[in-house]
């Protein structure tokens, strides 16, 4: 009797130790690093926000040729050259579907250093190779825009600003800010 309490109270202290060591290991509750984010991996609703208001739209991104010497933003503007002197990964969004009226997106386009994003880390969209391309307000033609923007691994966010593109003389003036997460 004397050896089986022994065995008891030593089998006892072990469920103890366990039961005090054994929450920490994969608990939801500890800290948590960041994963690399792969831009293609998901749906982006990105928000662009203009001096009239806020335009949402949603957008799945998938890689392209960056040495691609004719790459369409929409159906009315065409860049002509390669985004491989200027990129390391190109991405569209095709076009874009909008949740909002008086919010025509036509295309999507723009070129980053890497993807996927870095954990903790965050890549910007590529100066001179970040388009968007919205139905002007005739209904007829698009109008273009210059992104620029950086992508965060940690957040699955998006954020950065728009400016009407010299060569479109229908937006002159009008420029915003837009932010994104990634579903």
């Amino acid at each position: 009797m004397n050896s089986a309490y022994r065995l008891f109270a030593i089998l006892l202290l072990c469920l103890v130790s366990l039961a005090l060591i054994l929450p920490g290991c994969g608990s939801s509750s500890s800290s948590t690093t960041s994963q690399p984010m792969d831009i293609t991996s998901g749906t982006w609703t990105i928000t662009a926000t203009t001096s009239s208001g806020n335009s949402i739209m949603t957008a799945t991104f998938t890689t392209f040729p960056c040495s691609q010497t004719s790459t369409y933003i929409g159906p009315t503007w065409i860049y002509s050259g390669a985004f491989s002197t200027k990129a390391g990964v190109c991405l569209t969004g095709g076009t874009p579907t909008s949740k909002t009226t008086g919010f025509t997106p036509q295309g999507l386009v723009f070129g980053v250093a890497a993807n996927p994003v870095p954990a903790n880390g965050t890549t910007t969209m590529t100066s001179g190779a970040a388009y968007f391309a919205d139905l002007d307000s005739d209904g007829t033609d698009s109008d273009l825009y210059d992104l620029t923007g950086t992508f965060t691994a940690s957040t699955k966010g998006l954020s950065g600003t728009y400016t009407c593109d010299p060569a479109c003389p229908t937006c002159t003036g009008k420029s915003g800010t837009f932010s994104g997460t990634m579903n």
